[in-house]
Formats: C-alpha cells, structure tokens, sequence
C-alpha cells in the first residue's frame, strides 16, 4: 500500500514575519500569509484529494481551508480534518522569543560553539538533537524532546495509514520544524537545513512502513 501526501507549510503569521519561535502560540496570519494558502491552493486546484487534514492550530487550519477553495477536483472537500498529533514542536519556554535570542540560550546551555542563528543550530545537529538540546535549554522542562515528539507524530503517521486506501492522494497543512523533522529522518540532513518556505509544497509517498521524499520545498509547480 502506498499514497501521496501532500504537505503543505502554513501561511506565514506574525510571528514568523517578526522572526519569533512559533509552536504551539497561535498568531494571525499576515496578509502575505493569506496570499500564501491561496497561491498554495492554485497550484494544487488540479489534484483529486481524497482527504484532507490539518494541525489543530488556527494558521494551519485557515491555510488548508484557502487550499481545498481553489480546489477543482475534490468535490464538497471543503475543511480539514484537525489533528492535534501534526502540531509544530512545542518550544516551551522559547514560545515568543525571538529566534536570535533563543539560539544564543540553546548554545550557551549545551555548549555549543559558533552558534550564532537558528540555522547554525540546524546546520550543526540532527532534528533530534536540536529538540533534546532546547529542551536542556528550557528552565522550564516544558520543550518538546524528541521521543516526545516523535511519539506524538507517529500516531499520526498510524492514522493516516489506517484511513487511507492504496494510490490515493491526501493534503495534510502543518508545520515547519515538524517538516524538517520528517526530512532529516526520512531523506537528508543536509536537505533539512534548508528551511520550508510558508506555503511551499513537500510531497511523499508514504507506505506501509517508510516515507519516500519525492519532492521538497516548492513554491512554484503547478500540479
């Protein structure tokens, strides 16, 4: 058995525009992030969605909702199903931060030299490693680690699995963090470094058992 999800990043929000840690806060989309969905959905108004998710926080929702309106071939799928388990990280005590500043306290806890952005932290450590060093981080404890995550994101996986038929296509709007997350594990570290554009396109074809990358990142394929 095998099918195509279509994975969607949100539109960009407030947060993302002022360069802050976004997980689980939700912030309005800007109107850039609006143009995102939409332009999203143009190119993705060809493909027959036999059904259609999002996570459960407001930018995702809203996003996949300005994708399924463009949509010509999926009938009366008009809203994503909402599912907790496709949240972003939880980034606990870094929710808000800005990303400069959060990166400068991930490295002073865990030692890390040269870090000066996010990105080097990306950059320097696996996916995993860059969740269980925030959570060292966190004077709260509250950051997502990675068996935390990842038990939260393979039940999703599961789901998917069980809801879906052989060949068919799915639409599932999510996260940045949770994106680069399943490139790194499934695909390539060096690809993760590269940060998923608000609105880009990453489609795999998920089987019984692995997820192969088909396509990463795109903003500009109409399909």
């Amino acid at each position: 058995m095998s099918f195509n999800l279509y994975l969607v990043r949100h539109g960009q929000t407030i947060f993302n525009h002022y360069e802050r840690m976004q997980g689980w806060s939700n912030a309005p989309l800007t109107d850039k992030g609006i143009a995102d969905g939409y332009a999203a959905g143009d190119r993705l108004e060809n493909i027959r969605f036999d059904a259609a998710y999002s996570s459960d926080l407001q930018r995702a929702i809203q996003t996949a909702e300005f994708v399924l309106s463009r949509n010509k071939q999926s009938g009366d799928l008009t809203e994503p199903e909402q599912l907790q388990q496709f949240r972003e990280q939880f980034f606990g005590f870094f929710e808000g931060l800005p990303s400069a500043k959060s990166s400068q306290l991930i490295a002073e806890k865990n030692g890390l030299k040269d870090i000066d952005t996010y990105s080097d932290i990306m950059a320097n450590l696996s996916q995993d490693e860059v969740m269980d060093a925030m959570h060292i981080a966190d004077p709260t404890d509250d950051a997502e680690d990675a068996q935390t995550f990842w038990a939260r994101l393979n039940k999703g996986l599961e789901m998917l699995r069980r809801n879906t038929r052989d060949g068919q296509n799915v639409l599932l709007v999510s996260h940045g963090t949770l994106i680069r997350n399943l490139v790194d594990h499934y695909a390539s570290h060096e690809l993760a470094a590269e940060k998923p554009l608000n609105g880009s396109i990453t489609v795999w074809e998920v089987t019984d058992d692995d997820l192969k990358l088909k396509v990463y990142n795109d903003t500009t394929t109409r399909w």
